[in-house]
């Protein structure tokens, strides 16, 4: 088991699990999401996509380098929360019911309300093995 750390701040979408670069070597047993802004709530989306490649779109071209093709992609999202409030210092936790998902296929992120809105996740993954703070890129 690993907890791993890192802190969101702002409301640009931030993955937290990316499916190309962990290939399913995680199982999210719980993550608490607390509220760290000094007066405001903060509304959370918690939600996964997959991306589908349509080949039937392909599309060749030939340019000045050679052939080279472009695929159409389309984006799957499915949200597991969506616009929850978290009250200033509150902590909400969430169970693996709500964490769990295909994780060879799907990456998880999470988009906060406001420029200013700050949460800092703790994540108990049971096929780590070492802690993982992921705002300083230490492991």
């Amino acid at each position: 088991m690993a907890l791993i750390y890192t802190n969101i701040t702002g409301n640009t979408a931030t993955a937290i699990y990316d499916h190309l670069e962990g290939a399913g070597s995680v199982m999210y047993d719980t993550m608490t999401l607390c509220n760290v802004h000094a007066s405001d709530s903060v509304d959370v989306d918690l939600y996964i996509t997959r991306e589908i490649v349509s080949e039937a779109e392909t599309r060749t071209y030939v340019g000045e380098h050679g052939n080279w093709d472009e695929l159409s992609t389309t984006t799957q999202t499915y949200y597991r929360l969506k616009n929850v409030t978290i009250p200033k210092g509150v902590t909400l936790q969430l169970d693996r019911d709500t964490l769990d998902f295909d994780y060879t296929k799907y990456s998880l992120y999470i988009k906060l309300s406001a420029s200013d809105s700050a949460v800092d996740i703790i994540i108990n993954d049971s096929k780590k093995k070492k802690r993982i703070n992921k705002s300083a890129n230490t492991y």
